[in-house]
């Protein structure tokens, strides 16, 4: 009780001349925390999203974020500390700020009004390597929901006193969650897991495309033929332009659809040899989308950070 009184008493004294300080120990530990568990979550998310929606390999779901954890607690900790250093409460010193200029008090909506505009900047830097609209737009959304929680509980230390424990019991806490209501939601029909559809010779025979001049005809008679295919392995390995007809494939061969009917659909392969060049992995090109629409897929550059060629009709 003594402690909590004098933490309102220094509150108002400090109040009297401005907001009160976010520059400390306890704060940055906090958001730190927060930045911690939030990163988590996020991944817990992604990986039940992933499991659901269509993809060129199998998605680690959310148990992957789970294997992470060790990973971060080793390496993680370091950049946490320094994003809530750099980040977060420059956030919270700034919410505060103009708080007290505009409204004459510190009120905490102003944290995801400063935080929101400020995931822009993440947002605009994965644009770089993900431009389309959709993951732009989940990154805003991660990005603001990460900032703004993690500044919230740095500007509640602030205020308050020592938050990490309180953040990590509760981070905890709703992994459990996310974890049950994610199985219960999958396991009572809710949500369906993506699985390709099967597929045979027949329904593969015929030209597939990759949307920039390059075509693939595979033959009923196993016979196939590629115009213009790039071969984006090689050129990522000379890390050159793949667009140089250097990297580009012409050529005639033979395909087959391989796939035992007692494994997962996923291990559908179509083996592709073609005399004058090397295209798709060793054990051939990955079958994926839908009943309505097949795909063909190639995965290519780091096998911890796939890229994906892919075949459309």
């Amino acid at each position: 009780m003594a402690r909590s009184t004098a933490w309102r008493v220094r509150e108002r004294a400090e109040s009297s001349d401005g907001p009160p300080p976010v520059w400390s120990g306890r704060s940055i530990v906090a958001g730190a925390g927060a930045l911690f568990m939030g990163t988590v979550l996020a991944l817990e998310v992604y990986g039940l999203v992933g499991t659901a929606v269509e993809s060129p390999a199998p998605a680690d779901g959310p148990g992957g974020a789970v294997l992470v954890v060790p990973f971060m607690a080793c390496y993680g900790v370091p950049a946490v500390l320094w994003g809530s250093l750099a980040v977060v409460l420059p956030l919270v010193w700034a919410a505060r700020r103009l708080s007290g200029r505009l409204t004459g008090r510190d009120v905490w909506w102003w944290v995801p009004a400063v935080a929101a505009p400020a995931a822009l900047v993440v947002t605009a830097v994965a644009g770089i390597w993900r431009p389309a609209a959709g993951p732009l737009a989940v990154t805003w959304l991660t990005g603001a929901a990460l900032l703004t929680g993690a500044a919230l509980i740095a500007r509640d230390s602030a205020l308050h006193g020592p938050r990490l424990l309180r953040t990590l019991g509760y981070g905890a806490m709703a992994m459990v969650a996310v974890l049950v209501v994610g199985a219960g939601v999958f396991a009572a029909g809710l949500v369906t897991e993506y699985t390709p559809p099967q597929a045979d010779a027949a329904g593969l025979a015929g030209t597939w495309n990759d949307g920039h001049g390059g075509t693939l005809r595979l033959s009923p008679d196993g016979t196939a033929r590629a115009e213009n295919l790039k071969d984006h392995e090689a050129a990522y390995q000379d890390d050159a332009d793949v667009a140089r007809a250097k990297y580009r494939c012409t050529g005639t061969g033979t395909w087959s659809y391989e796939w035992d009917d007692s494994t997962s659909t996923w291990d559908q392969r179509v083996s592709l040899e073609l005399a004058d060049c090397e295209l798709g992995e060793l054990d051939g090109w990955r079958i994926g989308g839908t009943s309505e629409g097949l795909k063909l897929n190639a995965q290519y550059g780091d096998a911890d950070d796939p890229h994906w060629y892919t075949l459309t009709r």
